[in-house]
């Protein structure tokens, strides 16, 4: 939202800033995001430990993998008239790659059924569909701007959080979350001064109220 429009100002330094921008912001998605995967509660590490490099995955894929096939879009000889099309599908590609990965890696480690991956999935490419239409629609009518990006980009933002708001709608759904494995019962302590002298263990049995005769406490029997 900051970055889209200082996009549209043109100039070679405004691509070099741009670019810079979009690198930083990347390294502080990726950084961010896994540290609160990570963070997660209710949950085990392997959960938190996968979640977190599928998210990791889709970040990289996202912050090295686009701006490569841009670069090959442009060398491939297209034309920059025909070139709107592949484009547009590729980072559709690509942006819907990175989506998955964030909604199966928060999924994953909130200990989400596998039936609410597929959903998340399955979500994430319908909106990046919708998206690369609604963006061929823009660039055939020639209209947006800085503004109709920005716009956009809020409303995508909303979209997001309102994807993994329904995730956990889903999850608190009777069987939607994987049950935690149960702790394991402590195990009972051995009574060692009852095992050790059997004879003190059997009158305590028989007299629970009463103090057995010990080395402190001697019966004295009555003359």
């Amino acid at each position: 939202m900051v970055l889209a429009p200082i996009s549209f100002n043109g100039g070679r330094d405004t691509a070099i800033f741009f670019t810079f921008g979009a690198i930083v912001a990347g390294g502080l998605r990726l950084a961010l995001g896994a540290i609160a995967i990570v963070l997660v509660k209710n949950t085990t590490w392997v959960r938190r430990a996968i979640g977190a490099a599928i998210f990791v995955l889709g970040c990289l894929t996202l912050l090295l993998l686009s701006p490569i096939m841009s670069i090959v879009v442009g060398v491939s000889g297209i034309g920059s008239a025909d070139s709107v099309v592949p484009e547009t599908v590729i980072q559709s590609v690509v942006s819907a790659l990175y989506l998955s990965a964030v909604f199966c890696g928060w999924n994953i480690a909130r200990n989400r059924r596998r039936w609410i991956l597929a959903t998340a999935v399955a979500i994430a490419v319908v909106l990046y569909s919708g998206k690369a239409i609604f963006d061929l629609m823009l660039a055939e009518q020639l209209t947006g701007g800085a503004m109709v990006t920005v716009i956009v980009q809020a409303v995508w933002l909303v979209v997001v959080f309102g994807v993994l708001g329904l995730c956990h709608l889903l999850g608190r759904m009777r069987g939607g979350t994987v049950p935690l494995p149960s702790r394991p019962a402590p195990i009972p302590h051995p009574d060692y001064a009852s095992q050790s002298n059997p004879q003190t263990a059997h009158l305590s049995q028989s007299y629970p109220n009463q103090w057995p005769p010990g080395s402190g406490q001697q019966s004295h029997p009555h003359h």
